[in-house]
Order: structure tokens, then sequence, then C-alpha cells
């Protein structure tokens, strides 16, 4: 037997496989419905959103000013992390 005899073989094989497997599956689908298709989980949930209270300290600016300085591009980023003005804990992987 040749490699080409076998790989005929072998994608015949698996082409009659998968072929049964879609014929399998378009004949249980063709049964009819059940009813299974009544059988669907919903989930309801009575949510109300609260208001958080936030500390007037942290608001006035006595805590630390990171927490609400808002977003910086990435070359700020660089740039802060150059001055050390950043903490970071984990590695940067490029």
């Amino acid at each position: 037997m040749t490699w080409i005899k076998f790989t005929l073989w072998l994608l015949g094989i698996y082409t009659s496989y998968y072929a049964a497997l879609i014929i399998w599956d378009c004949l249980r689908t063709k049964r009819g419905d059940t009813g299974n298709d009544q059988h669907e989980l919903t989930f309801v949930e009575n949510i109300e959103p609260i208001k958080s209270q936030v500390d007037e300290s942290i608001l006035n600016g006595k805590e630390s000013s990171v927490v609400f300085s808002g977003g910086v591009s990435l070359k700020q980023m660089f740039n802060l992390a150059r001055e050390e003005s950043v903490e970071y804990t984990k590695a940067v992987s490029f």
C-alpha cells in the first residue's frame, strides 16, 4: 500500500464518518417538536440601585490624590514610571 492509497482510504473513512454524523443529526431534528422548546430557564431579579456613601475626606483631597487623578495616556504612563510616581506590582510584558 502506498502513501497515496493510505491517504485516500483515510480521507474516505473520515468523510463517511462525518457524513454519517451529519445525516444522523438531520434525522434527529426532523422527528418533530416534543415540546422541549418550552423548557427554557428565565431569571427575574428585582434589583434597585442604591447610592453609595462616599467619605467626605476623600472628596476634599485630604487622602491620596491618586484616587481621583483620572486617566493618562500610555506615553504619560511611561513618564510617570520613569519618575517613579507610579507603583506597580506586576511585571509589564511587551
